[in-house]
């Protein structure tokens, strides 16, 4: 079952439901007319009345938004979400997970897909595990 379906089926959650909705829309329409570094540190929380109310992470995207606000707005404003301003918080205690942190393969594993790769019929998966062996060897 899909998590809308999750949603509607329990009443408290239903309720928020369309709220939650528009505010995903808004933050969409948000993040193609920033620069993507400022739409990863902000987030719509909220609109109140026609007063989008902006949470970032540091101070940079927080002044980059504000120094286009009136261009955001005017992108964020809809008949669904009526936007006429913004309200832009820093919240540092806010912020985007950092990526996860790539973990490489034991030589151990790479000796076995050298293995394997030489036990392999000619074919795809061959010429798959070739290119996989290339790229670690220019690393």
């Amino acid at each position: 079952m899909r998590l809308r379906g999750l949603l509607q089926a329990e009443r408290q959650f239903a309720i928020a439901l369309p709220e939650a909705e528009r505010l995903h829309g808004l933050n969409r329409r948000f993040a193609g007319v920033v620069p993507p570094a400022v739409a990863r540190a902000c987030w719509i929380a909220a609109l109140q009345g026609e007063v989008a109310i902006i949470f970032c992470a540091n101070g940079a995207a927080a002044s980059r938004v504000r120094a286009q606000a009136k261009g955001v707005a005017s992108v964020l404003n809809r008949s669904d979400a009526p936007v006429s301003s913004l309200k832009v918080k820093i919240r540092a205690d806010w912020n985007v997970p950092a990526p996860a942190e790539k973990k490489d393969i034991p030589v151990a594993g790479i000796n076995a897909f050298k293995a394997l790769q030489v036990s392999l019929p000619e074919g795809d998966l061959k010429t798959a595990l070739e290119h996989l062996l290339n790229r670690r060897q220019r690393r």
